[in-house]
This record gives C-alpha cells, sequence and structure tokens, in this order.
C-alpha cells in the first residue's frame, strides 16, 4: 500500500517525487509531491488533492468542503486513483497555509518566512533546490540556459560600457539580438507569451543562441577595439548575422 491507502505493485522515486503505478494492470502512474512529511497527489496538468493538502495542514477530509467554500477557494473534480475528488492549484494551498491555525500550517508560515529572507537575499542554493524538486529534466535545462544568458548579458552591456558605449546603444543591441534570435521584437514576445521578462518566455535554444551571440559580441569588442556607438553596433549585426546563418545551416 502507498501512504494513501492505494495498491501500489511498482513504486518510482524521481527526485523528490513518487510515482505509484497502481495494480497489475499497471494504470497511469500518479506523481506526488512531499510536502515535509506527506505526499500530496499531482493531477497530470499540475493541480493537487484538496484531501491530501488538508492533510497535510492538520485536517481531516470532512473539512473539505465547508472549507473551501468558507475561503471561497477555486476548485474542481478529478480522478486521482481513488475516484472522483476535489483538486486545486498551488494558489488555494498557500491561501491555506496563511490563513489556517494549526501547528502544520504555523510551520508552513514560519518557513515561507525564511524562503522569502533567501529570496531577497539572493540565495542561489534557494534557485538549486526548488530545480531539484522539478521532476521535468527539460525545466531544469531552462533554468541552466536562463541562467547563462544572465552571465552572457552582464559581460556583453560590461564591454559595450568599457568601450564607449552611450545613450541608445544598450537598446539598440538589445533590440538587434531580440530580433535575430526570435525573428520578433521583445515587446511581441512578451505579448504572445505573457511574460513580463523577455528571457522568461523563451526557450532553453533561445537562450543559448542568444548567450552565444551576445558573447561573441563581447569578445569582438575587447579582440579588435571596437569603440563607441557606431564600431559596437557594427560589430554586433555583422555577429547576428553569422549566429542566424549558422542556426539556419543545423
Amino acid at each position: 500500500m502507498n501512504p494513501n491507502g492505494v495498491p501500489a505493485y511498482y513504486v518510482y522515486i524521481v527526485n523528490n517525487y513518487n510515482i505509484y503505478v497502481n495494480s497489475p494492470a499497471l494504470k497511469k502512474p500518479v506523481q506526488t509531491l512531499k510536502m515535509g512529511k506527506s505526499p500530496i497527489r499531482l493531477s497530470s496538468d499540475g493541480r493537487i488533492s484538496a484531501g491530501d493538502a488538508l492533510g497535510a495542514l492538520g485536517l481531516a477530509s470532512g473539512d473539505l468542503l465547508p472549507l473551501l467554500q468558507q475561503h471561497q477557494l477555486e476548485y474542481s473534480f478529478c480522478d486521482l486513483g481513488e475516484g472522483r475528488e476535489a483538486v486545486f492549484s498551488f494558489a488555494e494551498l498557500a491561501h491555506l497555509v496563511f490563513v489556517l491555525d494549526t501547528p502544520q500550517a504555523r510551520h508552513w508560515r514560519s518557513k515561507a518566512k525564511d524562503l522569502l529572507k533567501r529570496y531577497l537575499a539572493g540565495d542561489v542554493q534557494l534557485a538549486a533546490e526548488i530545480a531539484e524538486r522539478s521532476p521535468s529534466p527539460e525545466h531544469r535545462r531552462w533554468l541552466s540556459a536562463r541562467l547563462e544568458s544572465t552571465e552572457s548579458r552582464k559581460r556583453f552591456m560590461s564591454a559595450v560600457a568599457q568601450h564607449g558605449g552611450q545613450g541608445p546603444i544598450y537598446q539598440e543591441v538589445s533590440s538587434l539580438s531580440n530580433r535575430s534570435v526570435l525573428q520578433m521584437s521583445s515587446a511581441d514576445l512578451r505579448k504572445q507569451r505573457r511574460v513580463k521578462n523577455t528571457r522568461d518566455g523563451m526557450t532553453a535554444a533561445e537562450l543559448l543562441r542568444l548567450s552565444y551571440l551576445e558573447s561573441a559580441t563581447a569578445k569582438s569588442i575587447e579582440q579588435k577595439r571596437a569603440q563607441g556607438n557606431e564600431q559596437i553596433l557594427k560589430l554586433h549585426a555583422k555577429n547576428a548575422e553569422i549566429e542566424r546563418k549558422l542556426w539556419d545551416t543545423e
């Protein structure tokens, strides 16, 4: 039996997720995440068992529907292996953490304070811990590419500044980078992909291309001793054309 009382013939552990395959008929695996020592089952679209969440916060399943209605939480129903049951998003779980007065809820509020402190202090280990909790290798590759693009961007902007770049050059090279890699403006990308930060809406492949382009231009600026807006922009346009051709031939 797994911790939720469901017969389990196979249990796979992936990072912090347990994946249960129920019955000899090998039903579709049900993922679970750990909230402390309590497993919480996940639906295929990322919603969580409301009953499991309440259990992790120290409440009985009989409290579920009155509590959901009392706090006007959005929920729906889904089969997580035990028949149809209430599921909701992580937003509803976070809401309950901050309104309930159980020992478990107080524990998670204290933990939330620590997480906020680490976030404000720029603790990069926090990002590593979050990445390790993700069951998706693709998401971890994206994070790696996102961090690399941040470093490439800083090196690029530093090279521009050290070689006499002023005023509009920063916007001009950024616009050129985005149009070269994305084939659209950053404003269009943010609108299409519904993000506030352009790079947050880019794929891992797009981020790696952008990193390559900006790193190549930073190196060219230093090697050729470019000086001033015109020379910097000319170098960057040349590198953008080379990068596009390399990508198109792959």
